[in-house]
């Protein structure tokens, strides 16, 4: 039997339809005119309330900055019931706290969610509680995805990823992850990982059902990783604006918060002041990424090859593990190959090169008149597993065309590039 959209979103939709149903007196109110032209949506004003209390906007005048031609004070009177909002003001407002409009006129509020991650970032000793609407809005499109993809999957396709006890070590826990994953390092030469390492570790976790998408719009000082895990399709949400190599250790370190199942929301900034939890994390990616008995076999060579810990040095063995130079000389420290004052002087020292090198790089792409082809950029954000499960939804024929292209979000012309690029992986 053939399963549409409706089947897709039936978790989301269905209680708001049925409420409808039963409040048809309302919802059929609402195209009527009155005060002249302007058709009233005759919502639920407690509704209204709910929907803002779930995004990061606290107050009404958040929600009137967001809206152009929105007044915090005309909200507050939706809010408090003294005032209707217009048909089309109401829908500019549930697609603004992502909710079907549908959902206005429900009688109640549907039972609160659990947050599927814990915040871990830290700012001034504390915990960095503040979401900007932009990262909130795309937590949601990755989790909505995952949705997706469960409802139109089988949830055996996939084994679970391996949970770890307390007793393990963070050296085993990372010999777990390094067998789990058939990870044999160090890489050869950086043709094993087709010279781009996120790209390569990324198609691999994908391959064992892990989720792998891309925040775009947030600041790196707000988030750089995300994940959540799930029995199937859990998620890792890395931030884009992050330099490649960097995005490889921020994906392991959301790895070792999967397999001890602490979800998390965090900045990877290794500072002192960030929770246990997060260091443990950054331990373990470390001796995922670069065993240790691998290590400092491959820093001793490089360091007789190139007499010192020179910039030369430090790429040589990035190269070999494909995380950044950042990520070495902190193993470096790790270990105890080099001591606290060489240490700072060689991470001020890369630092001030990164810099110089990421102003660069922003600058030759001001001058370019060079255009990224949409499927690419697409995938980049989107991953490749969602838009394989979708594509093979359609080949089964569970849903249609049209179907597959809304669930997507994208065009018809697209789709032949995408799944030349998905198929195969």
């Amino acid at each position: 039997m053939s399963r549409g959209l409706g089947d897709v979103y039936k978790r989301q939709q269905l209680a708001c339809f049925v409420n409808i149903y039963y409040n048809a007196k309302y919802f059929q109110r609402e195209v009527h005119t009155c005060m002249g032209a302007k058709k009233y949506a005759y919502v639920n004003y407690k509704m209204l309330v709910w929907a803002r209390s779930e995004t990061p906007f606290g107050t009404t005048s958040d929600v009137a900055n967001h809206i152009s031609g929105f007044r915090s004070e005309v909200i507050d009177k939706w809010e408090r019931g003294e005032e209707l909002p217009s048909i089309t003001e109401a829908k500019k407002l549930a697609n603004l706290y992502k909710v079907p409009f549908a959902t206005f006129y429900l009688s109640n509020p549907p039972e609160k969610k659990t947050k599927a991650y814990t915040d871990r970032r830290t700012y001034n000793d504390t915990v960095y509680r503040e979401t900007s609407y932009e990262l909130w809005s795309e937590i949601g499109r990755i989790t909505g995805n995952r949705q997706i993809i469960v409802n139109l999957s089988d949830d055996t396709e996939y084994r679970s990823l391996p949970s770890v006890g307390p007793k393990l070590s963070e050296k085993q826990i990372a010999d777990v992850i390094r067998k789990y994953f058939e990870l044999d390092l160090p890489f050869k030469n950086k043709s094993a990982y087709r010279n781009n390492g996120f790209n390569y570790y990324r198609a691999l976790l994908e391959h064992y059902g892990i989720m792998v998408a891309q925040i775009t719009g947030v600041s790196l000082s707000e988030m750089r990783g995300i994940s959540m895990y799930y029995d199937t399709f859990p998620i890792i949400a890395i931030n884009n604006k992050d330099f490649e190599r960097a995005k490889v250790f921020s994906l392991f370190h959301e790895v070792a918060h999967l397999v001890r199942r602490s979800s998390s929301l965090c900045l990877i900034d290794f500072d002192e002041r960030n929770d246990e939890e997060e260091k443990i994390c950054d331990r373990i990616a470390a001796e995922v990424l670069m065993p240790e008995e691998s290590f400092r076999y491959v820093s001793s060579n490089a360091l007789n090859l190139y007499g010192d810990w020179s910039d030369l040095c430090l790429i040589s063995i990035a190269d070999k593990y494909a995380v950044s130079t950042f990520s070495v000389v902190r193993r470096l420290r790790e270990l105890d190959i080099i001591n606290r004052s060489d240490y700072y002087s060689i991470y001020k020292r890369i630092s001030d090169s990164f810099k110089e090198e990421q102003d660069s790089i922003i600058q030759n792409k001001k001058d370019r008149e060079f255009k990224v082809k949409y499927y690419i950029t697409y995938l980049s954000k989107e991953g490749y597993l969602f838009p394989k499960k979708v594509l093979s939804a359609y080949s089964r024929g569970d849903i249609s065309y049209g179907e597959m292209c809304s669930t997507l979000s994208i065009k018809g012309k697209h789709i032949s590039n995408i799944e030349r690029a998905v198929m195969f992986i």
